[in-house]
This record gives structure tokens, C-alpha cells and sequence, in this order.
């Protein structure tokens, strides 16, 4: 390869829009996965990235949709505050980054709203609405970075009743499952390297502990009872690769694998014990791949097309019904198929709009009940969200618009009753 060629693809990559001080809004004003861009909310997976994103505080403002893991849809949600700090010591201790949330996130995401997988499954069932800390560190060296991650969830409750009798809730109150609503202690890792002059590779690996505990005074028969978690392990494997292509094209090319151990176990005289008078366990779990590709193609004045296609395949398996197919026990099998598109442009120096949908191409769901009467569904889903950016200074907004923002320019001329909420999420992000 020419140095002129080396020189071209070098610049193409920082020319690239990345918008380093985008947060959660930029990617999810586009309905895009967040693994296929380059956009420093990477790290919450791929945590090698830490190193890259430079100094920055940001702000996730809150989010007034409908969130189905919130609990609590009528005030807003999920907000938080954070910061990476790349020469704290003058850097002689390499990258901090500390985020102090409201809601715990989804695995690998920044935020609880986001689905981090694929397929109507592809989503994270745990409903913990408080997370203690989440501190990450990384590490150049030469062309290899290293990213290491250690995060807390935990909530410890005790009820005295008048008559004396104790409760431990070991779980956030606010869910409506404990099992939904583990405490968690969480560890990452992560290595990023350059494969070559116009690759880089990202490896990931995030582990934690879920774990829950609840003890009553009484159950089906009188005396304590206790239920508790029957496998506490929840991970997820990822690698991604940027290669860049063409000087106005980088391939991201994805795989993904990950686990949620949602097991159950009952004393005899827990409540909803499935076995009442004996001690029994059940085993409640899901699990799912994913693997794709997508293109970011720089256009017009620095603007950023991206089209990409992936796969997933999600299963449930659940022996007491509590978290994804009802109150049914049985099995469920989804295979996912979908394509998705956005584009971000820079209207001005100041101001980005951004939309993007993400469309099934075959999207195939069957249900099998222990009991029988097997559901099967085959549908082609589609999503679209649409965004916009606000810079001020260093200071960046971003925000996700309500789909009728255009036709009704933030309500002025909507007969909607109550009006609505322009913009349902907004992040702020200063970076200096």
C-alpha cells in the first residue's frame, strides 16, 4: 500500500462525523444500533474506547416516554450524570470515566431505555431502577488500548411490622418481579488494536453477578420463607471491527453473544412456590446472538449515510412464567432478520438533524407452551425515530423529537389534547 493511500485513509477516519460529544440521543434519534457507528457511547460494550474519547461531561436530562422498565411513565426517567477524564494526573494514570445514574442501563448500553440486542427480544429483563456506582479506566499502549469496568446496582430494604416480625427485600421495590430487579455486581473488559493500517479491532467482555432475596414472615404455610436467585450469571461477548474501506467509506462489521440466567429458588413455604410444602427450583432463562454489518459513508458537507443489515436469534426458556411469554411456562424461539438506515446533516455549524429506521425483512416468533398450543408468527416490524443536535459553545444538545414534531412543530399546530412533548429525551454534553 502507497503512503499516499495510508495518508487518505487516515484522514478519512478523522474526518468521519463522529460527534464525540453525542450521548445516547444521537444514536437513538437515528433507530440505530448503536455497534455499527463510531459514536463514544461504544464504551458502555466495548469499554478498550475509553481512551479515545478525549475530556467531557455529559447529562442524560431525562426521558419523558413511556418506559416500560421505569415503572413510572408520567415524570421523567433514566437521568444521569457523567465524565471521562482523560488527563487527570496528567494521564500518568491513564482514563477515568465515573457515570452516576438514576436507573441501572441495560446491559452495554448507556441508558435503560435502550435495547441492546436485536429482535423484539433483544432487550435487557432487569428492572433495577438504582445503581450505586459505575467506573471504568483505560490504557494506551502504542497501538493497543485497554479498557477495564467495574459497576454496583444494589438495593437492602427491612419492614418491621408491629408484631415483630422481620422482612428483608434484597431487590428494588419498584419492580414488579425481584426476579426483575437483581442486585448486581458487574466487571468488564475490553481490548481494542489495530489490525492494520485501515482496521481496527475491538474485543469486549461483560460479566455480572445478578442476585436477589426475599424473606417473609410468612408463606403457604406458616413460618419464614424464602425465595432467592438459582444462578446469578448474566454476559455478553462482542467484537467489532472498523475498516475503512474506501476514504469515505468504513465497513463495521458486528458479532454478539449474550445470557441472562433468570433461575428462581423456593423454600417450601415460599409465596409462589410452584411446589407448595417442598423446596423447588426453576429455571428461567434467555439467551441470543447477534451478527452484521454496516456501512458509514461520509456525504455532502461532512454528513454521515449509514446502511447495514444484521441477524440475531433469540430463545427463551422459561419454567415459571414471570418474564417474557406471560404466565406460561414453555419455551420461545425468535430469529430476526432486519435492515437499517439513517442520516445525520449538519444544517449549519450549529444545528444536526438526524432520522433513521430500522425495518424486519423476515422477523419469525414461536411460542411453545408447556401445556401446548404452540403460537407461531412470522411479521416484518418497522421503526423510525428522528433527532436533532443543538451546538453552543462546547456545550452540545441532543435530543430525540416526537414523530409528529414535523407535521405539528412541537404542538403549535396540533389539536392533540394536552399538546405534546416535543422532545421526549434530550443529553447535553460539554467537552473540553
Amino acid at each position: 500500500m502507497s503512503i499516499r493511500r495510508v495518508i487518505l485513509a487516515v484522514a478519512a477516519l478523522l474526518a468521519l462525523p463522529t460527534l464525540a460529544s453525542a450521548q445516547t440521543s444521537r444514536v437513538e434519534g437515528m433507530a440505530l444500533p448503536g455497534d455499527y457507528i463510531k459514536d463514544y457511547t461504544g464504551i458502555y460494550t466495548y469499554t478498550s474506547g475509553v481512551v479515545n474519547v478525549g475530556n467531557l461531561v455529559y447529562g442524560e436530562l431525562g426521558n419523558f416516554l413511556t418506559n416500560p422498565n421505569s415503572g413510572n411513565p408520567a415524570s421523567f426517567a433514566d437521568r444521569a450524570v457523567g465524565a471521562v477524564l482523560q488527563n487527570l494526573f496528567d494521564g500518568n494514570l491513564g482514563t477515568w470515566a465515573v457515570h452516576l445514574r438514576e436507573e441501572t442501563p441495560a446491559l452495554g448500553q448507556g441508558d435503560n431505555f435502550s435495547q441492546p440486542n436485536s429482535g423484539a427480544w433483544g432487550y435487557d429483563p432487569n428492572r433495577n431502577l438504582n445503581e450505586s456506582f459505575d467506573v471504568m479506566w483505560g490504557r494506551k499502549f502504542g497501538t493497543t488500548s485497554l479498557g477495564l469496568r467495574v459497576n454496583r446496582s444494589f438495593f437492602r430494604g427491612k419492614a418491621e411490622p408491629l408484631a415483630g416480625a422481620e422482612t428483608n427485600l434484597e431487590f428494588e421495590p419498584a419492580a414488579t418481579s425481584a426476579n426483575l430487579g437483581r442486585n448486581i455486581w458487574g466487571l468488564g473488559g475490553g481490548l481494542g488494536f489495530e489490525m492494520n493500517a485501515n482496521t481496527n479491532v475491538e474485543l469486549a467482555f461483560l460479566y455480572q453477578t445478578r442476585t436477589y432475596e426475599v424473606t417473609t414472615p410468612f408463606g403457604p404455610v406458616p413460618g419464614t420463607s424464602t425465595t432467592e436467585d438459582d444462578g446469578p450469571t448474566t454476559y455478553l461477548l462482542a467484537a467489532r471491527a472498523m475498516y475503512q474501506w474506501q476514504p469515505n467509506v468504513m465497513l463495521v462489521p458486528v458479532v454478539k453473544y449474550y445470557s441472562f440466567d433468570l433461575s428462581n429458588k423456593y423454600d417450601a413455604n415460599a409465596v409462589g412456590n410452584p411446589t407448595p410444602g417442598t423446596a423447588a427450583t426453576t429455571d428461567n432463562s434467555l439467551k441470543g446472538w447477534q451478527i452484521g454489518t454496516a456501512g458509514n459513508w461520509t456525504v455532502g458537507n461532512n454528513d454521515l449515510f449509514v446502511l447495514g443489515v444484521d441477524f440475531a436469534h433469540n430463545t427463551v426458556d422459561q419454567k415459571e412464567g414471570v418474564f417474557a411469554i406471560g404466565t406460561t411456562d414453555g419455551t420461545a424461539d425468535e430469529t430476526n432478520f432486519e435492515v437499517f438506515s439513517a442520516l445525520e446533516t449538519h444544517v449549519n455549524n450549529w444545528l444536526t438533524v438526524r432520522f433513521g429506521a430500522r425495518k424486519g425483512v423476515w422477523n419469525k416468533l414461536k411460542v411453545e407452551p408447556t401445556l401446548g398450543g404452540n403460537t407461531e408468527i412470522t411479521s416484518s416490524p418497522f421503526t423510525m425515530n428522528i433527532g436533532t443536535g443543538v451546538k453552543l459553545g462546547t456545550l452540545q444538545l441532543d435530543a430525540i423529537m416526537n414523530d409528529i414534531f414535523p407535521q405539528t412543530l412541537g404542538g403549535w399546530f396540533s389539536n392533540a389534547p394536552g399538546g405534546i412533548v416535543a422532545f421526549p429525551k434530550v443529553s447535553a454534553t460539554y467537552s473540553f
